[in-house]
């Protein structure tokens, strides 16, 4: 029985496509195509028009689907949890993640890859993946308006990295780059196991981007092999990604590097043959991923899954009813020999659980002695902690809460590069923020301060004092800026 797996490789300006046909003993591609988008202010050519197309030119019927969308819409963490019970794990990953990331955890969605494999570790090493759930929604709502609830929902360049990975021999270690217009995401592979995967800007296409991304490769490298306790010896690289359209890349890439670089060619990698098409090309960069993704499907290659469909149930059930209600009617059967054990278990657990509130009422009572009266210690609690992460957060008086990590970055895009400003104190209060620092000349000083006048954060800049320092060389200076 052959099944039909339909991967779509979703950028930022296209969108592509690639249908695989599986059976037992061969995959074959039977259909893809490669179609460009402007954006969401177009609604002709937006993402959700480049899909309509897509269902009108492709086949989907009977199709499983699955998706990826850009590596940069996602932040990535190396974690390392202290038991290996995926339950367990998903119940903790959003508080481990919660001080390293600059968002609210509940808006977030998040996933895990173990790195090690040993499902009864003491310790799970894993690459923990979030992306914002208003990035992830418009991506969600464009498939739905082709009737397509994706099985999978990953982030682009790891399929093909996980392909690798399964193709790559036990010893074998390797990085893959994939290289689009502004942003290059690295995969590293080590003995045929993905180990961390990082996501970074790129300058526009030229011989600094070349040098941009050599030295981000090598930096990632570095800042790898120290916190690993790996050998990690990588013996090529594959590359991929539409960068790799750049004249001269890749030689450039392998001489700063100094390894063997190749494309990641998947098809001919794993031998799949592609159906002929007088009016459509096969361009392995722009069709590896979807190709990938579909391989990924079909094998089971284990990988970060970002969606799990509001009617996921319902479909697996259409899937397999007849096995799961004769599974049902044995689970029945066992379940009622286990009523009674459960019962007699029933009586430890309460008695357990006393205890526990009792404890949890304890801790709350020493942490908010105010508090007289406790009913449910646990919400309380929770409730008491929410509230003061609200008084203490730093917000606008009305309005979305302002971070201090977008008014460093205002600052940065502000200050021109040509005037030397050494910032020796940056301090950030709910109403105003103190900058102070030194600069060469007093006209410097009145150039930064009409600078950050235009930031849309502030609403008004004094100069509180502007001095020739004890060498005569430099102007120390304060700026208050009221938010």
């Amino acid at each position: 029985m052959s099944r039909k797996v339909l991967g779509i490789d979703i950028r930022n300006y296209t969108v592509t496509a690639v249908l695989l046909r599986s059976s037992l003993r061969e995959h074959h591609v039977e259909d893809f195509i490669h179609l460009p988008f402007s954006g969401l202010d177009d609604p002709e050519r937006s993402l959700s028009a480049a899909l309509q197309t897509l269902a009108e030119k492709m086949d989907l019927t009977g199709s499983d689907t699955v998706v990826s969308i850009p590596a940069n819409q996602f932040i990535f963490r190396n974690l390392q949890i202290p038991f290996s019970n995926s339950k367990k794990i998903r119940m903790v990953l959003p508080f481990e993640l919660e001080t390293t990331l600059p968002y609210v955890v509940e808006d977030l969605v998040i996933d895990f890859h173990a790195l090690n494999g040993v499902p009864d570790a003491d310790q799970t090493e894993l690459i923990a993946a979030a992306i914002e759930k208003m990035k992830l929604l418009p991506y969600i709502e464009a498939l739905a308006s082709i009737k397509v609830d994706p099985e999978k929902l990953t982030l682009g360049g790891l399929p093909i990295a996980l392909c690798l990975a399964n193709q790559a021999d036990p010893e074998e270690d390797q990085l893959f780059i994939e290289i689009n217009e502004s942003w290059g995401t690295l995969f590293v592979l080590a003995g045929g196991r993905l180990q961390l995967i990082r996501s970074f800007p790129l300058p526009a296409a030229g011989p600094s981007k070349t040098a941009v991304l050599c030295a981000q490769i090598q930096q990632t490298l570095a800042a790898f092999l120290e916190s690993s306790k790996l050998n990690f010896k990588p013996i090529e690289m594959v590359a991929s990604g539409i960068g790799l359209y750049e004249n001269d890349i890749l030689p450039e890439i392998s001489r700063v590097l100094d390894m063997p670089v190749e494309t990641a060619s998947i098809a001919d990698r794993i031998n799949i043959p592609v159906a002929d098409n007088a009016e459509k090309q096969w361009i392995p960069v722009q069709m590896d991923n979807a190709l990938a993704l579909a391989m990924m499907e079909v094998e089971g290659y284990a990988g970060l899954n970002f969606h799990r469909g509001q009617f996921a149930a319902q479909k697996f059930f259409s899937k397999h009813k007849g096995p799961l209600i004769k599974t049902g009617i044995l689970a029945a059967a066992v379940l009622v020999l286990l009523i009674f054990g459960l019962m007699m278990e029933a009586y430890t657990l309460n008695k357990r659980i006393r205890g526990i509130e009792s404890q949890m009422a304890q801790v709350f009572k020493e942490t908010f002695p105010d508090v007289k009266t406790i009913r449910y210690p646990y919400q309380e609690m929770q409730a008491r902690i929410r509230e003061t992460k609200k008084d203490a957060a730093f917000e606008a008086e009305s309005g979305p809460q302002i971070r201090s990590i977008d008014i460093l970055n205002s600052i940065s895009e502000k200050i021109p590069e040509n005037i030397t400003v050494n910032l020796s104190q940056l301090a950030i209060q709910p109403d105003n923020v103190l900058i102070s620092g030194t600069t060469d000349t007093y006209d410097s000083v009145d150039s930064v301060k009409s600078r950050l006048e235009q930031i849309q954060l502030f609403k008004k800049v004094t100069i509180s004092s502007a001095n020739i320092d004890r060498s005569g060389n430099e102007v120390r200076f304060m700026l208050k800026v009221e938010l």
